[in-house]
């Protein structure tokens, strides 16, 4: 296992997973970890608009467990040191630059270890797990864009010390709703609480770059988001992403599967995009013990890993996508909270919509 970070790091997430999570993370071990960990345990999901208006439902599991409200930095560095725990030899501070491809399959990676020399990695199965902006995808893969129409837009996020009546509720995760995007917060460890917003790349231009000046404009669009930022302070600094689109990719290459966000991607809202990630993993796992024993990766059991990806989790992308041009325009939403007894059912439905039964 190659990554760049040195663990535990902090890293650009909305730091919330939905209830189903739970059933991998117990597979992966981890599920005890977590809750030593000091994880906040999420049971509502509320939704403010500029003008004021909340909806506000609970989302816990069918098995009445909650969602996870957990640092990047405390989740990593859990499943990385269970990863050593479990035999893999994992090498921190180590860039991947490029493929080893022979005969048109890749067969390895080079890259540069911590101290900066080359290495490189040989091995039957590779399998790229480096985000949405991915070298190994770019190189070895095709990438669709499923979100053309939309403007480009761009993610930042900060942790707030933030307590008292001003800050998101206990057991609530918030998504609120700004011209062109939103800001989703919930707490994560004590006293923490993650603020992550997505918003246009223009606004960003129109402030010239300064991310306080654009949080100050923005945020205090929202009544209920302005009380939120103004209760807390600041707890290292703003982590930003460009580029935040809906995308799937595929290999072009054998001997290589993709995962995560290499494999595709989703609105960032109510816990999916960890989530997809962790069940992702699952999917993929028998398809890799596959092909181990087969001694390479061919293109047929990477289209049956493709065709099964897509079943699992293209439901919840298309309902995450249009979930997300009703939070881009607050309208809708402000119609839909007059209707007092509906709205909540709604919600709570499109939220069901998103998650679907484990498949084991």
């Amino acid at each position: 296992l190659l990554d760049p970070a040195r663990f535990p790091r902090d890293k650009l997430c909305g730091e919330f997973l939905s209830p189903e999570c739970w059933g991998v993370l117990d597979d992966l071990g981890l599920a005890g970890a977590v809750t030593r960990r000091g994880y906040h345990a999420i049971r509502r999901v509320r939704i403010t608009t500029p003008r004021g208006r909340v909806l506000d439902v609970e989302v816990i599991g069918e098995d009445g467990l909650p969602g996870i409200g957990l640092s990047r930095s405390a989740l990593d560095d859990l499943i990385v040191r269970q990863a050593r725990a479990a035999g893999v030899a994992v090498i921190e501070g180590a860039r991947v630059g490029a493929p080893i491809v022979d005969e048109g399959r890749v067969v390895g990676v080079a890259a540069r270890g911590p101290d900066g020399g080359p290495i490189e990695v040989r091995a039957a199965v590779t399998v790229a797990a480096d985000g949405r902006h991915s070298g190994l995808v770019r190189r070895t893969g095709m990438t669709r864009v499923r979100s053309r129409l939309r403007p480009p837009l761009f993610g930042m996020k900060r942790h707030l010390v933030a307590a008292g009546p001003d800050a998101e509720p206990v057991g609530t995760v918030g998504l609120h709703l700004v011209p062109g995007g939103y800001a989703g917060t919930c707490q994560v460890e004590t006293p923490l609480m993650n603020l992550c917003a997505l918003l246009p790349e223009s606004a960003l231009r129109r402030h010239r770059g300064d991310l306080d000046r654009l949080a100050n404009d923005l945020f205090t669009r929202n009544p209920v988001l302005a009380r939120i930022w103004a209760s807390g302070a600041a707890s290292g600094d703003w982590k930003t992403v460009a580029g935040v689109r809906v995308e799937a990719s595929s290999p072009r290459l054998a001997g290589i599967f993709y995962v995560g966000d290499c494999c595709g991607t989703i609105d960032p809202l109510g816990g999916q995009g960890m989530t997809m990630a962790l069940l992702g993993a699952e999917v993929l796992a028998p398809f890799v013990t596959r092909a181990l024993a087969d001694g390479a990766v061919g293109p047929a059991p990477q289209r049956a890993y493709h065709s099964a990806w897509h079943r699992r989790f293209d439901r919840r992308i298309t309902l995450c996508r249009a979930f997300h041009h009703a939070l881009v325009n607050p309208g809708l939403i402000d119609l839909a909270s007059t209707f007092k007894g509906l709205a909540p059912r709604l919600l709570a439905a499109c939220f069901a919509g998103t998650r679907d039964a484990r498949v084991t």
